[in-house]
C-alpha cells in the first residue's frame, strides 16, 4: 500500500520531461552525446496548433531559461521560468491599439496547484507544450552546427 502512494504522488509530480522541483515546473533531457549549445534564453512560438489543440496560455507561451551542463558525451538541458504574456488589445479604430496585461505569466500559475501538477496538465498540455520546446531546442542545435 505505501508502495501504491508514493507511485500515485510521482504520477503527479512528473509527466514526459516535465518535473515538480521546490515548487517549479521544470523541462528537463538527458542527451546521450555532446551538444554544441549553451545557456541562454530561448524563445518559445506555439505554432501550428489549432484552438482545439491548445488553449490561450499555450497561445502565448513566450520564453524560458535554458541551463545547460555537460559531461563527457552527455548534455542535460534544463528549461525552467517558462512563460506566456496573455496580449489584450482595446482598440480605437482600424489603426490605433492599447496593449493591456503584458506582465509574463509562469507556467506554475496555470498548471500547479498544491505543489502538484494539475490534471490537465498531465492529460494534454505537458505533451504540446513539450514540443514547442524540442522544437526551439532542435532549431537552436541546428543553427549552431550549421557551417557559415
Amino acid at each position: 500500500m505505501i508502495l501504491f502512494i508514493s507511485l500515485s504522488l510521482n504520477a503527479q509530480n512528473k509527466v514526459g520531461n516535465f518535473k515538480v522541483y521546490n515548487n517549479k515546473i521544470i523541462w528537463q533531457r538527458i542527451y546521450k552525446k555532446s551538444l554544441n549549445i549553451n545557456s541562454q534564453s530561448i524563445t518559445l512560438r506555439a505554432l501550428g496548433f489549432s484552438s482545439k489543440q491548445s488553449n490561450l496560455w499555450i497561445k502565448s507561451i513566450r520564453g524560458a531559461k535554458l541551463k545547460v551542463e555537460k559531461k563527457p558525451n552527455q548534455t542535460r538541458l534544463s528549461v525552467i521560468d517558462i512563460y506566456s504574456i496573455p496580449k489584450y488589445y482595446f482598440t480605437f479604430g482600424w489603426f490605433f491599439g492599447i496593449e493591456q496585461n503584458v506582465a509574463p505569466r509562469y507556467i506554475e500559475e496555470k498548471y500547479l496547484f498544491k505543489r502538484k501538477l494539475r490534471e490537465k496538465f498531465i492529460n494534454k498540455d505537458a505533451k504540446i507544450i513539450d514540443e514547442v520546446i524540442q522544437n526551439e531546442i532542435n532549431y537552436i542545435i541546428s543553427f549552431n552546427e550549421s557551417e557559415w
